[in-house]
Parts: structure tokens; sequence; C-alpha cells
């Protein structure tokens, strides 16, 4: 395979809303490059990106695909990432890998909730990024209708570097405003559009350097080489982002938008430089050369049916070589390579090394994951981790039959260990196998893929909600428990008394026996019978929590003294307590923020009133109106539906835990007698 100089490497994610046709504009590419002989469909489910079953069925993009292609003298990598907001996560591991981004828009519907989602994103990673603008062979699309909405909302660094010829159907071409610089070349009904936009992107390249602005002012012109280095410079740094249009699926404006990613976008050369920490925990810039130190990012693992795990990692600096190896910085251990591969989809070409820009796969490595830094053995160097978001939407999953109750958990941390938006864990105060994604979506799939890859069948519900019980007033009490019926009887007494604590203050056990009463090898069993008690609960089974509980009195026999028996004194003490003072339920309070399109604040405000959510502010943002509340976890657990159907799709949210508060009085009740009828059900 050919080799390419850092200079001529360009890595680019995709990305946008999903629908907007990433997947199609990556197969014109591959076909326009010689890359392949026809042209995939979604439609048909033979494109080389979305190979996956779940992707062939549902057609859309469910994890990200990396090809590449060769245009003019280089290579561009290209991450397609699916565009549906359940599957956020492989975009955050992508661009964390990346040195720019291309947002697609669709140019009829213009920019959606997924197309902030993605803005944003580049905004965190602080990739430079570039906007095309699809589908304007469709009815109704419009690219200057567009091209002003994308100026509104994201800013006016939004410059056209492409405009269309014709519109809709009539859709021909497209002209390059940074290479066209001869208007006799440009359709006589557009050439008004062409002066007022090349004028625009000569005067933004202008303005990335003082003497570029200088010129400018004084000739009126910059040469073809100063536009170029002032475009580039202004891209790299995100005061100008590029704006291109076409009809991807057509191939309209598909080599306009190659000729610009490598004639504008940054290479590895150009962007700034990427931190590592070093053995000091200091950090240190790290430079892309393939003769420095090795530093790569590991950003996806994915199982390959016929080899196994592939993971795949993006070269920062140095090279990684099959030879050599490579040490895993998080994981301390030095992994060997068997095989490495640049792939094409599914597609894989065997390389013995790669270097800088670069991005590859290797199959069946031991250890390592996403996130996980590559390195040299006696150079150690360390990322920080891609903050993946947390997932939203949690259901609880139980086998359909006891033959798979042993191979569910297992598929379960298999499919876990591909996704980091992906959990699953066991809720030790509800009993429950808890799995949690990104949206319903996301765990559909999750669990098709359960089904058709690992044979296991399992049944899904809303989990129950981690209440907890607490004391509001001080009681004491005393309990003996007394047991004889022949041979060694069973004796033990003790006295304690309860004091509530702070809110999250947590559970405190005191010893303030004096005197001898209670022997001190008897005041860990009877402890173990209150903390027992206060698990089980007292209400309504939920854990008791925020108690200090001090034992100060009680007594004990010579020969039927034990630790069961003072267990169990300590247990029925502490009900007994519990039942002479005030108790009251503690519920969850989750922290919501959600961003909406202004025209559905009322909606959501009214949503959140009827939940018993309390608003701790607003703020009016260039992408929509985001809302902070604090909620009930058991309002909202269904909140991820209700939001798309308010918003047809248009909002997004982030939700994590708050803290406890007491629950109201007339919800109390209930919440009990549901407690009590699942209990009994259970037991029959």
């Amino acid at each position: 395979m050919a080799k390419f100089d850092v200079k001529d490497i360009r890595n680019v994610g995709l990305v946008g809303h999903g629908g907007t046709g990433k997947t199609s504009l990556v197969e014109r590419i591959l076909n326009e490059t010689g890359k392949t002989s026809r042209m995939g469909s979604v439609d048909v489910g033979n494109t080389v990106g979305d190979y996956l079953d779940e992707e062939v069925t549902r057609k859309f993009t469910i994890a990200l695909k990396l090809t590449h292609t060769d245009w003019q003298k280089g290579r561009i990598y290209i991450i397609d990432n699916p565009g549906y907001a359940d599957f956020v996560g492989e975009m955050a591991a992508s661009l964390a890998a990346l040195d720019s981004a291309l947002m697609l828009v669709d140019g009829t519907a213009g920019i959606e909730v997924g197309t902030i989602t993605s803005w944003r994103y580049c905004d965190k990673y602080h990739l430079s990024r570039a906007i095309f603008v699809n589908k304007l062979d469709k009815e109704h699309s419009d690219f200057y209708r567009i091209l002003a909405s994308l100026r509104e909302s994201l800013g006016d660094a939004c410059i056209p570097f492409t405009i269309p010829i014709g519109k809709e159907a009539g859709l021909k071409a497209v002209v390059s405003l940074w290479k066209t610089a001869d208007e006799s070349q440009v359709p006589d009904d557009i050439r008004g559009k062409f002066s007022e936009y090349r004028e625009k992107l000569l005067e933004a390249a202008a303005e990335t350097d003082d003497a570029l602005t200088e010129k400018y002012l004084e000739e009126g012109a910059l040469s073809e080489e100063e536009t170029a280095a002032g475009l580039k410079k202004g891209i790299a740094s995100g005061a100008i982002v590029p704006v291109l249009c076409g009809a991807g699926e057509k191939g309209i404006g598909v080599k306009e938008l190659l000729d610009f990613a490598m004639d504008c976008l940054p290479s590895p050369l150009d962007v700034p430089r990427r931190k590592a920490k070093n053995k000091k925990q200091e950090y240190e810039e790290i430079q892309p050369d393939p003769s420095a130190p090795l530093a790569a990012r590991v950003f996806k693992t994915m199982t390959d049916p016929y080899i196994g795990q592939l993971t795949y990692f993006r070269v920062f600096s140095g090279t990684v070589r099959v030879e050599t190896g490579f040490y895993n910085a998080n994981k301390q251990v030095q992994e060997r390579i068997g095989n490495m591969f640049v792939m094409q989809g599914k597609e894989q070409t065997s390389v013995d090394s790669v270097g800088p820009g670069e991005i590859a796969a290797i199959p069946k490595l031991k250890v390592t994951e996403a996130g996980d830094t590559m390195c040299d053995s006696n150079r150690f160097l360390l990322f920080d981790p891609i903050d993946f978001p947390e997932p939203m939407v949690r259901l609880s999953v139980k086998p359909q039959s006891r033959a798979d109750e042993d191979r569910i958990m297992q598929a379960l941390n298999r499919i876990a260990n591909e996704d980091p938006t992906f959990k699953v864990y066991r809720n030790q105060e509800t009993k429950e196998e808890i799995i949690a994604g990104m949206g319903d979506l996301h765990l559909n799939v999750i669990m098709d893929r359960l089904k058709s890859k690992f044979n296991v069948s399992a049944e899904t519900s809303l989990p129950r909600v981690p209440y907890k019980e607490t004391i509001k007033g001080k009681a004491s009490a005393r309990y003996r428990h007394k047991k004889q019926s022949g041979g060694r009887g069973q004796f033990g007494e003790v006295e304690l008394e309860l004091t509530p604590k702070q809110r999250g203050e947590g559970f405190e056990f005191e010893d303030d026996i004096f005197g001898g009463s209670i022997s001190k090898n008897y005041v860990p069993a009877v402890e173990k019978g209150v903390v027992e008690a206060l698990e089980r609960g007292i209400m309504a089974g939920f854990p008791v929590v925020d108690v200090k509980v001090r034992l100060y009195d009680g007594m004990m026999h010579s020969v039927d003294s034990s630790e069961l028996a003072f267990k169990i004194a300590g247990s029925q003490a502490v009900q007994k307590a519990a039942s002479q003072t005030q108790m009251a339920l503690l519920e969850p309070l989750m922290e919501v923020e959600v961003l909406v399109p202004e025209e559905f604040m009322g909606d959501i405000t009214g949503i959140f009133n009827s939940k018993r959510g309390r608003v701790l502010g607003m703020e009016a943002t260039p992408h929509g109106q985001i809302i902070r509340v604090t909620v009930p976890e058991a309002e909202i657990l269904n909140f991820s539906t209700e939001l798309r159907s308010i918003t047809g799709g248009r909002g997004s949210y982030t939700m994590k835990f708050s803290h406890y508060e007491e629950v109201p009085a007339h919800i109390t009740q209930r919440i009990i007698d549901q407690a009590k009828k699942e209990k009994e059900e259970a037991e029959k």
C-alpha cells in the first residue's frame, strides 16, 4: 500500500443529523475515486459502510465506520458517524481521534437537532469543520435559505466555498469560489452570487493575517497562494467554517468537495498539537513526526465475525510497527501485534506500519480498549480519557428462560466492551439487572443484537425506583430475645437509640456500652443485626438511611448468650424503635438539562411542572433554549419518548443524579401499597 507524507494526509469525520446522506456520500466518494466498482445503496443494503445486520435491516448507521480514499497526491481517512442521538457515543469516540469534521445538512430540512449536537461536539474537541449542504436536487431544497439559517444559528464564520448551478431537479453542478477566479467561467444567472460570495471569501482569508489584511485593503486582491494560505489558516483555527453544497448521491459537488479537503482542510501538521501526560504527570506536546516517540489513541473496538475483536486507533506521533508492538499506557502492559489493517468498511488490507495522521485497526489484542493510549515502553505517554456521554435511559432486564440466566450477563458485558455508552450492572438496592443506554432506540438495537448474535432472548421493563426510608425524630427501644426449648437456650437483650442525621450522611453505629452489661464480643453481632434490619426496610422494604444508632445498654446470660441471639435482638430493637417515631420515604431526584427550539419551551416547562419538577434556570443560546430542572426519577423514566413526541425529535437532554428528597405525603402511601403488592406477588 502506498505511503503518504504527513502533510498529504487528511482525516475527516462525517457528522450531522440522521438521514442527511452521510453514508451515501461516502459511497459516491469511494466510487468517484476508483475505490469501488459500483455504487452501493442504503435502501438495498449493500453499502461499504453499513454492513452490520442491524444497519442493513434498519437502513441507518449504528456504529462508526472507517474508510479511506486517495485524491490529488494525498490520502483522506473518512469516518462515517451515526446521525441518531442514541448513538452519539460513536461520534464522541471518533472526533477525539480526528483533525476535522464535515457536517452534513439536509438542503430541505436545514438545521436539525443532530446538527447542533454535532456542532457542540466539534466545539468540545476544538476541531476545524466544514458544512456540506446535501440533497439540493430534492424538491423544496434551497441552498441560500439554508446558508442564511446556518449563519444565523452558527455564526458569520459560515462562508460559502461552493455555490450551486441550478436548483432542485435542475441542479447541474457547483462552482468553487476558492479556485475559480475568472468570472467568465461562471454561468450568467449566478454571476452576481459568485461575485458577492467570492468577495466575502477573500475578505475572510485576508482577516486571518495582518499583512494579508493590509494588502487586501490597498490592492483589493490576493494572489492564489495568499488566498489559499489565509483560508487554510482560518479553517484550522475555526475562524472560517466553509459551506459547500451538492447532491452527494448523484455525485454533484463531490469532486469539488474532495479538492476542498486536500486544498483547505488541515493536515496533522496544521492543527494545534495534542497533549499527553508523561511519567511525571506533566503534559507535553505531541509532535506529528514519524520518528518521534509513539503516541496513538484507541477510539473503538468492534468484533469481526471471522477474526474476532478489531481495535481501531489513530497515530498522533511516532510509528506503530507490527514487529515491535506497543505499550498500553492505561493497562501498563506490552501488547504484541500479529497483524495490522487499513480498513475499507469491513474489508482489510494488511500493512506493516502506520505513522502520524493515519488510522488503522489491529486484531486480537488482549487488554486494549477504547480510550487507551498506545506508546513506547521506554517513553510513557498518556492521553486524557475520551469523555463519553452518560447513558440516559435505563431498563430492567431478565432472560426469558432459565437456560439463558448465565449467558445473558456474559453477552451483555461483551456488548458493553464495544460500546462505552452502554452500561450493564446489578442494582443492589432493587436487586435488578440494569441496562442503560442513550435512548430507547439504542437499547432496542442492543436487545436485537443480544438475540441475533448471542441467541439470548430477554425481557425488559422499567426499572424499580431506588427509594429509601429514613426517620424524622429520636426514638429508643429495648428488646429481649429469649428462647428455651431444651438444651442450651438463646438470650440477648439490647437497648438502643435512633437519631436522624442530615440528608446524605448515611448510617452510623455507636457503641456506648459501659460497665460490661454486654460483652464487647457481642457488639459486632448487634451492629450486624441492626444493619440487616435497616437494609430490609421498615415501611415498605426500602433501605433506611441517614440514621445514627447508639447502643447504650443491654443484658447477657453467661450460658445462653450468643452472637446469633444478639444479632436477632439488635434487629428487633431497631425495628421496634423505628415504629415509635415518624418515618419518611425518600426518592432520588435527577438534574436534567434540556435543549429545545424556543417554540417548545412552554410545553417543556409544562410537562416538568406536572412531574413535580423545579426549574433551576433557563438560558437562550444560538442553538435553542436550555432549561435546567430537578425532577423525581420516578417521573421521568419515559422522558426520552415524551421529549421526542413533543419536539418531533428536535430536542435533546442530559441527566445526572442530584440528591434524595422526602416524598410528598399524598404520594408516599401509594408507593408503599405498590411495594407491598409486588412483594406479595413475588412470594406466591
